[in-house]
């Protein structure tokens, strides 16, 4: 493992931005075979055909997870098992191999160990972990590449909303939508993000923190919030959309039912009609990146809903603060959630 020496990060002004660091995990795959066993090496640029799968047909997907200290000074993941089921999902959704479980979270693990000195102290961020499948191989013609190549780098990161839990400003999109039934919208396909960067963008320069997606059908119908998933509570019943195949099926999410559920509130897992969301009493979005976020305004065409006055929701409150306290071992954990990695 490498010297634990602390790089020279100002730990309390890192935002959610790449930062190299020290090693990498990577491991090949032949179109058919069998993973070679994977190695750690220095962190390092890739070389690639031009004609490789995932550069000319998008023939690729990851993964996002996060490492980060705990109370106990220990080194921590978070349900790092759903990750693996997710990428195993997309994998056969795309035509590619699958990376066993039990690979996959021995490569992760061994990418935190030997980057440790990259994990923030407590509260500081967490080192984000980015598991990466692709088509590596040489193809022409839509088809499946030849070869794959499963890798996993880190980065310390900060918030990925500027100021923490602070409510947030959202804008609806009404001229693009995330993704349509039948599609790759419930797998980290990398195509289903860069048709994200335009109205996200857009979206930023008019002051608002991230952009919200309708279903493409109907458009009237919350899907999701650029890269998290969406709730709202309403006279105490938290809704969030439905797991249909157009949204990722997030760990968060996914945990922060569980959490709201054996708090005994009632969760419906639903179609979310866009006017519903704005007459809701709190809204918040939910993901690795973002953890739980609370929204503070949504603005749909002319129309501006604002929640709490500014304040953070009191069951978003509580929820964010269970959560964190798991993650973060400052509670016990009961579910078994946390993975100790050293």
């Amino acid at each position: 493992m490498l010297d634990n020496d602390s790089p020279a990060i100002d730990w309390d002004s890192m935002i959610f931005s790449y930062q190299k660091t020290d090693r990498m995990y990577i491991s090949h795959c032949k179109e058919g075979g069998d993973w070679s066993p994977g190695v750690m090496q220095d962190f390092q640029d890739l070389s690639m055909s031009p004609a490789a799968g995932v550069l000319n047909y998008g023939q690729g997907l990851f993964e996002g997870l996060k490492a980060q200290r705990a109370a106990d000074g220990s080194i921590v993941m978070f349900r790092p098992e759903r990750n693996a089921s997710r990428m195993q999902d997309g994998a056969k959704r795309l035509g590619m191999p699958v990376v066993p479980e039990e690979m996959f979270l021995d490569a992760v693990r061994k990418t935190v160990l030997e980057n440790s000195r990259w994990v923030p102290p407590m509260g500081k961020g967490a080192l984000y972990i980015r598991p990466l499948l692709m088509g590596s191989g040489a193809i022409l013609g839509v088809a499946p590449a030849p070869e794959y190549t499963f890798l996993v780098y880190v980065s310390p990161v900060g918030p990925y909303f500027k100021g923490g839990l602070r409510p947030i400003s959202l804008k609806v999109s009404d001229d693009f939508h995330r993704a349509a039934p039948g599609g790759s919208g419930g797998v980290k396909a990398i195509g289903n993000y860069a048709p994200g960067m335009v109205p996200s963008k857009a979206a930023k320069s008019e002051g608002f923190a991230e952009i919200i997606y309708l279903d493409a059908v109907h458009h009237r119908y919350v899907e999701e919030v650029g890269a998290a998933n969406f709730f709202c509570v309403k006279d105490g019943v938290i809704s969030t959309p439905e797991l249909t195949g157009t949204i990722l099926p997030g760990v968060t999410r996914e945990s922060v039912i569980e959490i709201a559920r054996d708090r005994g509130y009632e969760v419906r897992e639903e179609k979310v009609d866009v006017d519903y969301a704005l007459s809701a009493d709190e809204c918040f979005c939910a993901g690795t990146a973002a953890v739980v976020s609370s929204i503070g305004s949504i603005k749909h065409g002319d129309r501006v809903a604002s929640f709490g006055d500014g304040e953070v929701g009191p069951i978003t409150r509580i929820l964010h603060d269970e959560l964190t306290a798991i993650q973060q071992k400052r509670i016990p954990d009961e579910r078994g959630w946390t993975v100790a990695v050293e």
